[in-house]
């Protein structure tokens, strides 16, 4: 009888020990689920912001270059210096005061409307 006892007492332990292995196992396969799904909202804001800064590194790249070029010198020499070339004839237009350029960088400023 007491060999029985110690058999079921063994087999109900070996049970439990099984059904707590399962349940680690369950919860282990459950918190490597988050974890990928976090890493992929992750990874997904990061090619998102990748994405936006390449398209501001290409547009400041383009106001670099057209910075550079010979078009904006002459017309900063002309509107800034007074620059006029021969033969062409200065002459200066007066209007009203134009409204203040909008707050930001000097290269996003748009020209007043006229």
């Amino acid at each position: 009888m007491r060999l029985r006892s110690l058999l079921a007492s063994r087999g109900r332990l070996v049970f439990a020990a099984a059904v707590l292995l399962a349940a680690y196992f369950a919860y282990d396969a459950a918190l490597g689920a988050i974890r990928t799904y976090r890493l992929e909202q992750q990874r997904a804001a990061a090619e998102a912001e990748l994405a936006r800064l390449e398209a501001q590194r290409d547009y400041l790249q383009g106001v670099l270059d057209y910075v550079a070029s010979d078009a904006y010198v002459e017309q900063v020499a002309r509107r800034e210096l007074g620059y006029v070339r021969d033969g062409e004839v200065p002459f200066l237009v007066v209007g009203p005061t134009p409204e203040p350029a909008k707050p930001g960088p000097w290269w996003e400023a748009q020209a007043p409307t006229r």
